[in-house]
């Protein structure tokens, strides 16, 4: 299957953001109590957090991981 120009873009993108010393979905999901706590809280996403952040920009199962805990937490504060 041949990628269309746009996946391949996509993908030279992600490639070119690749640092070394990623962080790795266990790493993130660790402090992802944390990231959401600062998300609510409307403070600042500093430290390792930025680290957390970017790897939620690059991971859909993270991602998904931190979506589903933070509908989750805000259910639970309208309750």
């Amino acid at each position: 299957m041949a990628l269309s120009s746009e996946q391949l873009d996509r993908l030279l993108k992600k490639i070119q953001q690749t640092r070394e010393g990623e962080m790795t979905c266990p790493e993130c999901l660790d402090e992802l109590d944390k990231y959401t706590q600062r998300i609510l809280d409307g403070a600042p996403i500093d430290g390792v957090l930025v680290s957390v952040r970017e790897h939620l920009e690059a991971c859909p199962c993270c991602i998904g991981q931190f979506n589903l805990v933070l509908d989750t937490v805000q259910s639970i504060d309208e309750s």
